[in-house]
């Protein structure tokens, strides 16, 4: 008799779980995840990395907010015009962010100010593309 014949001591196959639409999952920079985030830039208070006031308007896992790390600390790294926003955002970014989740800064101010610096930092993407691929 052949394997397939005899079912009665062959072990049951567990039910196979529904099919889900793959999803795109950021987890950060490369070389975060392999070497870790280091000094005060992870807070492990709900906020990571230094997009306290980003995360506090969009959310932690919304695109902008990925963004506008990334840019900021290009600006910050590299100099340019704006770096020293990013010091300042640095020193009081972490407070700032808890006030207007708490309500007592005007949510409007920040978020107009925030998606300038989206579209700067969009505007800024193809030049930051083409500065890889030389």
């Amino acid at each position: 008799m052949s394997q397939s014949e005899n079912k009665t001591g062959s072990t049951p196959q567990p039910e196979r779980k529904p099919y889900q639409t793959p999803r795109l999952v950021s987890y950060g920079h490369v070389k975060d995840i392999v070497q870790g985030t280091q000094g005060p830039g992870n807070d492990g208070g709900g906020h990571s990395k230094q997009c306290w006031i980003a995360e506090a308007l969009y959310g932690s896992d919304d695109p902008r907010t990925h963004l506008l790390r990334a840019w900021l600390s290009v600006v910050y790294d590299e100099r340019r015009p704006g770096w020293a926003f990013v010091v300042l955002y640095r020193v009081l970014g972490r407070s700032t962010a808890r006030l207007i989740s708490a309500g007592m800064l005007p949510r409007q101010l920040f978020q107009t100010l925030f998606d300038a610096l989206v579209d700067k930092a969009v505007a800024d993407a193809p030049r930051e593309f083409a500065a890889v691929r030389r």
